[in-house]
């Protein structure tokens, strides 16, 4: 496939994400972007404690990530609810699908590190505010004293501290930007893609394993394969979207600044204000994004599978096909990634065929050849065509060499 056909199929694919039920989601988006908002305003009063309960949150936006799944494959439950997400977060094993703690703590230390950077400019900044540059001349001839008088210089923040909003305001928003744009737009939409990859490649693997394993195990083998591809096509699709989210930023932090107050205590509020408020269009434009990067693995699917190299395509149909492998709805719907081998594959010591490439073996009597043709042509239908099948309950086989270890990020 080129990559113009490539483009032209997720072109197509989008459509059906547009169509559906688009305004819906988007709706049911809103609530938690908002209840966001609010705890990371709040992170610097409570010591960044409160940025723990978005944990409570994201099983909503765990929501919409499955509403968006079903409007593009036709997979799974067509009114997904909020109930569902929650139950599937605290009774099932999908807590760890975000990897939102690691993609938090990752975003924290590269906003501290460009904050450590950008502070040497802050003088320069806060001339250019009336008062600001005499607050802070005020504070270095303070700590210039060979004996730092630390209740003077509280006494005279509490009373004159509050003529550095601006300057403030402006530091931390652009400290705050490259952090902002990676955890909205990088950090969780790769966790996400790397979890929806699994599905792909192993239908129903949330049956069998959770979430956070679900994810390392497409990151470590199979996300491989097709990470430079992957990229470079979510670049190409999505980049009208990060321009936008650019221009707003600057915007609205640039309408921040003429923010002032008279209150110490309502300084970080007001300049953590223009990184807060890029969560709700950040968000916004991030499940355009999202869609793109699913209709990209989507339609990728032949170029992994010939990436993919035969002791791992192997191991993929051993472990599908395994008597404790779970199957349900997105193994009738999808089948199995890999074509069944033939015998001589099989035993590949008992025959002179040991070398013959995998992918070019003709699939068993009665099964297709590719996943392409176990597709319908319209993925609406596969919801009444896929009834799960009945099999043995068990623990999936583990496709690495090394010992399935928990994502920290869970």
């Amino acid at each position: 496939m080129t990559n113009k056909e490539l483009r032209q199929k997720v072109a197509e694919r989008r459509k059906r994400g547009f169509r559906k039920n688009l305004l819906v989601n988007l709706a049911l988006l809103i609530l938690p972007i908002l209840l966001t908002i609010v705890i990371f305003i709040t992170a610097i009063n409570t010591y960044i404690l409160s940025l723990f309960l978005i944990y409570f949150v994201l099983p909503m936006f765990y929501t919409v990530d499955k509403r968006l799944r079903y409007d593009l494959t036709g997979i799974g439950k067509p009114n997904f609810t909020y109930a569902d997400g929650y139950k599937a977060f605290f009774t099932k094993n999908m807590g760890g699908v975000f990897g939102a703690i690691g993609a938090i703590l990752l975003a924290i230390l590269v906003f501290i590190f460009l904050l450590f950077i950008l502070e040497y400019a802050f003088p320069a900044i806060a001339h250019c505010f009336p008062g600001a540059g005499e607050v802070v001349e005020k504070v270095s001839a303070i700590y210039s004293e060979k004996q730092v008088d630390m209740d003077a210089l509280t006494d005279y923040l509490l009373k004159n501290g509050y003529l550095l909003t601006q300057p403030a305001t402006v530091l931390i928003g652009v400290s705050a930007f490259i952090p902002m744009f990676l955890l909205v737009f990088y950090f969780f939409n790769n966790n996400l893609s790397m979890h929806y990859l699994s599905t792909i490649v192993l239908p129903d693997i949330d049956k069998n394993v959770s979430a956070s394993q679900a994810r390392g195990i497409s990151k470590i083998q199979f996300g491989r394969l097709i990470q430079g591809h992957r990229l470079k096509e979510s670049l190409l699709q999505n980049w009208p979207y990060y321009l936008v989210f650019t221009f707003l930023y600057g915007i609205i932090l640039y309408a921040c600044t003429f923010i002032t107050t008279t209150n110490l205590m309502v300084l970080p509020i007001v300049a953590l204000l223009a990184p807060a408020l890029s969560l709700f269009y950040g968000f916004l434009l991030d499940y355009f994004c999202l869609m793109n990067e699913y209709c990209v693995l989507e339609e990728s699917q032949s170029l992994l599978l010939s990436r993919m190299p035969e002791q791992m395509r192997f191991s993929v149909y051993q472990t599908y096909c395994s008597p404790n492998y779970i199957h349900g709805e997105e193994s009738a719907a999808r089948g199995c990634f890999v074509p069944a081998p033939t015998y001589h594959q099989e035993h590949p010591f008992s025959s002179p065929f040991a070398n013959t490439p995998y992918s070019s073996t003709p699939s068993q009597e009665g099964q297709p050849s590719s996943f392409e043709e176990r597709r319908t042509e319209n993925a609406d239908d596969a919801q009444t065509n896929s009834k799960p099948t009945e099999a043995p309950t068990g623990v999936v086989i583990d496709l690495s060499d090394e010992k399935d270890k928990e994502d920290n990020t869970k």
